[in-house]
């Protein structure tokens, strides 16, 4: 990158940014790029309006930093970022310090990924094969590590319109073979979407030309296109808008790709990592603990809240429109995303191996350019 991000430019937005309350649906769902990171409305974050940064808490939690310290938190709309919410919605960063001005909401992953390396961002969730990736091509020092593995698990997931398709108890090479012959939307060709359906694909036994893949950007234009026949089936990338989507194109989600008769190559993938820059996370290890920390007290707080979590997703994300899968959304995350944490949010070897092996079965890296000891700090392994 050549040129430097100030905070507040225009390449990323702040929740002041966004659109109001009053967006439309259509609006709501404007997930973009490489399938991670997404642009949403709402005001659910209007408690960090202005410059103020969230703060001001009197009681000190375990672990607190010494001085009040600033920290950009990179964000966006979805279950996958409810953690955020949280934080923001229960005064979470306060009681260790933590400075946090509004959250910026990059355009895209790999738009959130270039404002980490250039320092604008200093703490995110983002993608892992796009961390890897972007580490492998980085300069020593700008590169982004994995402090935390916040969804350690796929929450990738295939979406179908109305049809004949096989029922909730066929097996996942069954319910591949289905779309044999059929148009399956991703947001872009080689987005995180894309390269979930190669893998797919390749799980199944089936190849590339078996199917038609279709860039089509943003999920309202998946939406419009599955409702006029024009696409079969989307890629999803989060829980929650896999079943929004569902939902609105009156379709179902055919195939969780953590499901059960997943097969493993696909469901032991961990898909969002929290993320810093080399140099800030070597240099400040006391500042990423204190993050780690607060948005280990939002995951608890989701546990004991449900309904009040599902409410927040609901507002923040579906407009209020979608409580039935917020809900659900919510139950896949602690029933079955959470347990899988591991403490503090340690990085475990396997899943990062895991990664890399798939990285290299799908041509995008080779395997051994990054290794666990590379891309993970030391204080964040498991």
């Amino acid at each position: 990158m050549t040129r430097e991000f100030d905070r507040t430019a225009s390449i990323g937005r702040t929740r002041g940014a966004a659109i109001g309350p009053a967006t439309s649906r259509r609006n709501l769902f404007k997930f973009a790029g490489a399938g991670v990171l997404a642009i949403g409305a709402g005001s659910l974050l209007a408690a960090c309006g202005g410059n103020e940064a969230v703060g001001g808490a009197s009681t000190k939690a375990e672990g607190a930093l010494a001085t009040p310290t600033p920290f950009t938190v990179g964000s966006s709309s979805g279950d996958n970022f409810l953690i955020d919410v949280v934080n923001v919605d229960q005064n979470q960063f306060a009681p260790y310090n933590l400075e946090v001005p509004k959250f910026i909401y990059p355009q895209s992953v790999v738009q959130g990924m270039q404002m980490v390396s250039a320092g604008a961002i200093e703490g995110a969730a983002m993608d892992t094969m796009l961390a890897m990736l972007s580490f492998a091509n980085g300069q020593k020092g700008n590169r982004p590590v994995i402090v935390g593995m916040r969804m350690p698990v796929n929450t990738y997931n295939m979406i179908v319109g109305p049809g004949s398709w096989p029922d909730q108890g066929a097996g996942f090479v069954e319910k591949m073979g289905s779309l044999k012959g059929k148009k399956i939307g991703v947001t872009a060709i080689g987005a995180g979407t894309d390269r979930q359906l190669d893998l797919a694909l390749k799980a199944a036994g089936m190849e590339r030309g078996d199917i038609t893949a279709v860039a089509v950007g943003q999920i309202p234009a998946a939406i419009a296109q599955i409702k006029n026949g024009r696409l079969d089936a989307y890629v999803g990338f989060t829980y929650g808008s896999g079943l929004s989507v569902a939902t609105q194109v009156q379709g179902q989600m055919l195939i969780d790709f953590s499901g059960g008769d997943t097969p493993e190559l696909l469901s032991a993938l961990q898909v969002c990592p929290l993320v810093m820059r080399e140099d800030n996370a070597e240099a400040h290890e006391d500042v990423a603990n204190a993050w780690l920390a607060a948005q280990w007290d939002a995951k608890t707080w989701i546990e004991k809240n449900r309904a009040a979590a599902a409410a927040l997703l609901n507002a923040g994300t579906f407009n209020n429109e979608a409580p039935v899968e917020a809900g659900k959304a919510i139950d896949f995350m602690v029933d079955r995303a959470f347990p899988k944490v591991s403490p503090n949010w340690k990085v475990t070897r396997g899943g990062i191996e895991h990664v890399a092996d798939v990285m290299d079965q799908l041509g995008m890296l080779k395997k051994g350019t990054v290794s666990y000891e590379d891309i993970v700090p030391p204080f964040a392994r498991a």
